[in-house]
């Protein structure tokens, strides 16, 4: 059997097809779980499941939608599969008084592939390190590589007058310092 001029035979739409399979079956493996360490702190750590304390279903700003600037705000969504630390992209703090919110900007992929999970707050002296954890939703869901940009927020509370260093404890954002009048 000949395939016209212009027509993809069963043949190749096959291999294109088991190529594009293989791809994405790669793609979603490619996030292994990675382990991290930290030193010690002077409180434990805090899981943050709702850092804005605001309603919401994780899938826009509160009440669904795009944050400021397009990129999504998202609030964890605890429960997911093959949990594990992500890199933040940047830090951007807001003081009120003494009452601290840090705004974390960082790249992720498409639910239900990459779900951002929790954020694991550890407090030091004069310092706050931050992980954001993400993990997938069940089932085997083929994924597709498409990143884009999302934020979050963490609520560190009333704060002490001082200097505090925020930081990424996986070591991604740059740490900024946050002054508190």
């Amino acid at each position: 059997m000949t395939t016209p001029p212009g027509r993809i035979g069963p043949i190749h739409l096959s291999a294109g097809l088991a190529i594009l399979v293989a791809f994405a079956l790669a793609a979603c493996s490619a996030g292994a779980s990675v382990g991290a360490t930290s030193g010690p702190s002077a409180a434990p750590p805090v899981t943050t499941t709702n850092p804005s304390n605001e309603p919401g279903d994780g899938s826009g700003a509160p009440g669904g939608g795009l944050g400021p600037g397009g990129d999504q705000l998202v609030v964890p969504k605890p429960g997911q599969l093959d949990v594990h630390p992500i890199s933040a992209d940047a830090f951007t703090a807001r003081v009120e008084g003494h009452r601290v919110v840090i705004t974390i900007a960082y790249t992720s992929g498409i639910e239900p592939c990459s779900v951002l999970d929790s954020i694991v707050v550890e407090r030091g002296s004069g310092s706050f390190a931050i992980t954001l954890r993400e993990g997938r939703g069940p089932g085997n869901q083929v994924c597709i590589m498409i990143a884009r940009m999302m934020k979050t927020q963490v609520d560190l509370g009333e704060l002490d007058p001082g200097t505090y260093t925020i930081s990424d404890a996986t070591g991604g954002a740059a740490p900024i310092q946050v002054v508190v009048g």
